[in-house]
Order: structure tokens, then sequence, then C-alpha cells
């Protein structure tokens, strides 16, 4: 059975399209590495170009999205595949992100806004509390998107509001080697 990798990112494709390359590239690395996705079920932006690429190259996708976003995010909604090789629809979104944890081997965290933050927070909170263990987070900056949030995070170990030990729960992922490298040790 494959393993299954956890995909957070924006629902839109932000104003730096190298962003969006990025995403097609890190869902095609996932595939041609064997693994298959966990994601939101969107087909737009950050996250749609991420699964697309992914089932384009092999990968099968697992769509966990609440119901009130389906006429927003899903463009189909007669289900091609196109984005989502399995759809699953939640009451809410903790039932969703509950979902997205329990399925998921590993997380990776691509440019995004709120959402894409309160979804790595969440599990960088999980990781602090043990209740995700033995799952890796990566934080893909491949074009410094991240540099922010790794500067806050930084800054809340330097100011004692977090133990310097937050920073085993993830990676920073600055290019493709990284990433496979990241895979290769799930």
């Amino acid at each position: 059975m494959k393993k299954k990798i956890c995909v957070f990112g924006g629902s839109k494709s932000g104003k730096n399209s190298d962003n969006i390359i990025s995403a097609k590239n890190v869902g095609q690395i996932i595939a041609e590495n064997n693994f298959d996705i966990v994601f939101g079920g969107g087909e737009n932006g950050i996250m749609g170009s991420v699964s697309k690429t992914a089932i384009n190259y092999g990968a099968e996708t697992t769509g966990i999205i609440p119901n009130f976003l389906i006429t927003k995010d899903i463009q189909e909604t007669t289900h091609s595949n196109k984005y989502n090789t399995n759809l699953i629809i939640t009451e809410n979104m903790h039932q969703r992100k509950q979902m997205m944890y329990e399925k998921s081997d590993a997380f990776l965290i691509l440019p995004g806004g709120v959402g894409t933050l309160d979804e790595c927070f969440e599990v960088l909170t999980w990781c602090q509390l043990s209740q995700i263990v033995n799952k890796k987070i990566g934080i893909i900056n491949f074009n410094n998107f991240w540099d922010p949030l790794i500067y806050l995070i930084n800054h809340l170990i330097r100011e004692e509001y977090m133990g310097s030990y937050n920073l085993n729960y993830f990676e920073e992922l600055r290019n493709k080697n990284s990433l496979k490298l990241f895979l290769k040790n799930i």
C-alpha cells in the first residue's frame, strides 16, 4: 500500500507564478516517489495544481472537503477525477482536518493563506502535544515564500514561548532535492 502525503496549500494561485510551478513540481515528485496525496479537495490554486499534476504522473488523490465549500472549490461537480481520485465530503472543517491527519503519513506545507497557516500550526501543535507522532512535516520554501514563517517560529523560540525542540517537528525544504530526500525518509 502506498504511503500518503497530506498537502496543505492555497486555494488561490497567488501573485508569484513561480509558486504554481513549484506546486506542479511537488505533485510530480510526490507521484514519481510512489506516494499518494491527501488534500483539501479544492481544484483551484496551489492545491489544484499539486493534485492535478500528481494524478497526471500516476498518483491517486483523496480530497477531503466540507460540504459548504463544494460549490466554491469544486469546479466540476460531476467529479471528473481530474483533481480528486477520491472525494470525501465532511460536515465541517474539524471533521475534515481530523480525517486528513488520520489518513496521512506525512505533511507538506506549500504557499497559501490563513487556512494554510491554520493547518500548519495545528499539525505542529498536535506534534508538540504528542497527538501526531512519527509523521514528518515539510515546509516547502522553494521560492522563499515561508521565510517570514521560519523567522516567526525562531522568534517565538528566542522569546521562550516555544522550546527549540519544536524545530524537530518540521523540515524546511528549499529545493527539489531536499523534497526528494524528505520523501525518501518517510
